[in-house]
């Protein structure tokens, strides 16, 4: 039995059922996340799926920022919906706008460790490497099911089509930074 203070695992990933496969530009599925002895989310909190791909954009995002109640890198590190990627001219994020359920946890820096916080209260300290390993794990998995799929039909509006394209940019550029490591 593995020993680790933070746990993501990906139980399932799919397409929407009722979407074709390469116009559904979202993955979704079911994740068990625990942190510490606190099992945050896992598949029985949601029957349907939660947003894998903003989920794991967030993540990365937490690599570099800290995800506290007055610093969000997204509205939810856990979230249910990702209805539309919002963009600004000069940024190099985007925004994934969705519903507003979801789950969150706080995730600091602090030195060489990081201090993750659940809602309930319960608190870790974790070396970032650790923590770095966990969401490369999680981010790959949710990549390699996007590499397997069928190529995505992009959105015919300039400014969604922008946005996706954005997305993506900025999901390697993050990811790409682990590698340099």
């Amino acid at each position: 039995m593995e020993d680790k203070q933070f746990k993501i695992e990906l139980l399932d990933i799919h397409w929407l059922e009722n979407s074709l496969e390469e116009d559904d530009l979202c993955a979704h599925g079911q994740v068990k996340v625990r942190i510490g002895n606190e099992i945050i989310v896992d598949q029985r909190e949601k029957k349907d799926h939660w947003n894998l791909r903003a989920m794991a954009i967030h993540l990365l995002r937490t690599l570099e920022n800290n995800h506290t109640p007055d610093t969000l890198v997204g509205d939810h590190l856990i979230p249910c919906c990702g209805h539309h990627i919002d963009h600004l001219e000069n940024s190099e994020e985007v925004h994934i706008q969705g519903c507003f359920t979801g789950i969150n946890y706080w995730v600091r820096h602090t030195d060489q460790k990081i201090k993750l916080t659940t809602e309930l209260k319960t608190e870790i300290e974790i070396s970032k490497n650790e923590y770095e390993s966990e969401v490369k794990n999680f981010v790959d998995q949710v990549e390699e099911f996007y590499k397997l799929s069928k190529p995505k039909q992009l959105p015919e509006d300039n400014y969604d089509r922008k946005g996706y394209e954005l997305f993506w940019k900025e999901w390697n550029r993050r990811r790409m930074l682990l590698d340099l490591k």
